[in-house]
């Protein structure tokens, strides 16, 4: 039987590289970031976010660019909204597609990652939430460490604080303030948790 979850939380709080882990034991992961993109990219959502912000948010490929976008989505919390009831009834739907296909598959895990993950009407049936958080200076330390300007990453942290109260709704909140090593140790026993839980009390090979 396929265990599906929603992995939810800010960016730098380390959601993508517990995904990543529990990919590398055998989940399926779909990423709502990526469906995100192709959602901007259907002609009636394109249409729509272009005439609610303006012609010039579109790149020179005719396309929505999401670093013109965003600055004036997360000027108010009003401008915010309008995109999301815009963009996440289609979101949900493709997210909500996508898990129904990865659950037709041979992983005994899949997961949807998305830090909008309450947000979205629905939202997606999953059997279990679970939320990676981070203090706010944790966060963008990591995202200065990956190279962004620390400007920019302190953007970032501050576009995702209206999400904040949804995290605390998962079922399993997982406080990653440690290393990476402490994060996979995590990993690992959520996958022995989810997927094997006979596995419990032993130790990996």
């Amino acid at each position: 039987m396929t265990m599906t979850i929603a992995v939810t939380g800010p960016t730098g709080a380390g959601k993508s590289r517990l995904c990543a882990r529990l990919a590398e034991r055998g989940a399926t992961v779909v990423e709502a970031d990526r469906l995100g993109h192709e959602v901007l990219r259907e002609a009636a959502v394109r249409a729509a976010v272009v005439a609610a912000f303006g012609a010039d948010i579109l790149g020179p490929d005719g396309e929505i660019d999401r670093g013109r976008l965003g600055p004036r989505v997360f000027a108010s919390p009003e401008r915010r909204r309008e995109l999301d009831r815009l963009v996440h009834p289609r979101l949900a739907r493709a997210c909500t597609e996508a898990v129904a296909r990865a659950r037709g598959g041979r992983s005994p895990l899949v997961i949807l990652e998305a830090a909008v993950y309450f947000l979205l009407p629905g939202p997606p049936p999953v059997d279990r939430t679970v939320a990676v958080r981070a203090p706010a200076e944790v966060r963008q330390a990591r995202l200065e460490a990956t190279g962004l300007p620390p400007e920019r990453a302190a953007a970032r942290v501050a576009a995702q604080a209206h999400l904040e109260p949804t995290w605390s709704r998962a079922d399993r909140i997982i406080d990653n303030t440690g290393d990476e090593a402490d994060l996979i140790r995590v990993a690992d026993q959520l996958w022995r948790e989810l997927v094997a839980p006979e596995s419990q009390g032993r130790v990996d090979p």
